[in-house]
């Protein structure tokens, strides 16, 4: 198993985000401000008229990342100031308060700036629909997700991030059969099947294994819409498969909501469809997965490859970075080459 770092925004948020599409409960251009997603509190610092297809094109306003980072000793989470600091939920509300509270570095809808903020909001909004549309049942959410609160009940705005894992969980890998996509790995045995990503010397102080390496998703307790998700290439394909070979008449995601979130929407901000990238030749593509992690679906040539590395351990270089791209295009290359 590796840690899918960024691919987490496309095989758990935005396939999440489809299934509720589809089913007609998530409407693309509802602002997160209204009452039936985040409601007017996350309206504040200018963020009224974002939309819920904003967050999914990365043309929100949102800055790449939070600052100070969730993981940093400036932001005042408890953990941070430990050493060794855990991966649990004890700064949910601080996380959830700074994301309401967050201010933007551009208006909604003007510019594209790939951001983790977006995904992250995103998965508030999955978890308050798969919440309110009973799609979850409190009995279904992850033990040590809520047991930071235990007096308070689950409607607590912030828990929805324990709503969306379990219907990431219950919704997307349970209904495929897939045993090893998840968030929060169980120590035995699958840490030990587990690749390390790096050695943090900085933050948690360790090789990074079985833990995400994402340092923001860790502060959060390792679930997040943008990174946090394990898996494996089987499993992955069985995802993909599904989604690429979709049927018209698919109760679970059908070819028509695949094409919806899978057309490139606007080429003068960005190559993105609605949370997936696209080959578009004519826009740079930035987004590539942190800890060398790559997916690429191909619906013409209907072929898929995956690629798993761990291109960051044991140091994390821009050597490492410049490696890892040219392998991408080398390994699709090199697929290319053998179909024709």
């Amino acid at each position: 198993m590796f840690d899918l770092a960024s691919l987490t925004k496309v095989l758990a948020t935005t396939t999440a985000s489809m299934i509720l599409y589809q089913r007609g409960h998530l409407d693309l251009d509802m602002k997160v401000s209204d009452p039936e997603l985040l409601g007017p509190d996350f309206a504040r610092n200018g963020k009224e008229a974002i939309t819920v297809r904003n967050l999914l094109l990365h043309n929100a306003g949102f800055p790449p990342d939070p600052k100070p980072n969730y993981w940093d000793v400036a932001f005042g989470c408890p953990q941070t100031a430990q050493y060794y600091p855990k991966e649990d939920f004890s700064c949910q509300a601080m996380i959830y308060a700074a994301l309401l509270n967050q201010s933007l570095q551009y208006s909604p809808g003007t510019k594209y700036i790939y951001s983790d903020l977006s995904m992250i909001t995103m998965m508030h909004v999955v978890g308050t629909l798969a919440r309110d549309h009973g799609y979850v049942e409190p009995s279904d959410l992850n033990v040590e997700c809520v047991h930071h609160q235990p007096n308070s009940s689950h409607s607590l705005p912030y828990l929805t991030q324990c709503y969306y894992e379990a219907f990431v969980r219950r919704r997307v890998a349970e209904y495929l059969g897939l045993q090893q996509l998840l968030f929060l790995p169980p120590r035995s045995p699958t840490w030990a099947l587990t690749a390390p990503t790096w050695n943090d010397t900085v933050y948690r102080h360790q090789v990074m294994q079985g833990f995400v390496s994402d340092g923001n998703s860790y502060a959060l307790g390792g679930i997040s819409g943008h990174a946090g998700l394990f898996s494996r290439a089987s499993d992955i394909h069985t995802l993909l498969h599904h989604l690429m070979f979709a049927s018209s008449t698919d109760l679970w995601i059908n070819s028509t909501t695949v094409h919806t979130f899978t057309t490139v929407y606007n080429t003068s901000q960005s190559s993105r469809a609605l949370g997936w990238d696209t080959n578009n030749y004519h826009v740079k593509s930035t987004d590539e997965s942190y800890t060398g992690t790559q997916v690429c679906c191909d619906p013409v040539g209907k072929v898929i490859t995956i690629l798993l590395t761990n291109r960051c351990y044991k140091t994390d270089s821009i050597h490492t970075k410049e490696l890892i791209a040219l392998t991408r295009r080398l390994f699709n290359d090199a697929v290319v080459q053998v179909l024709h």
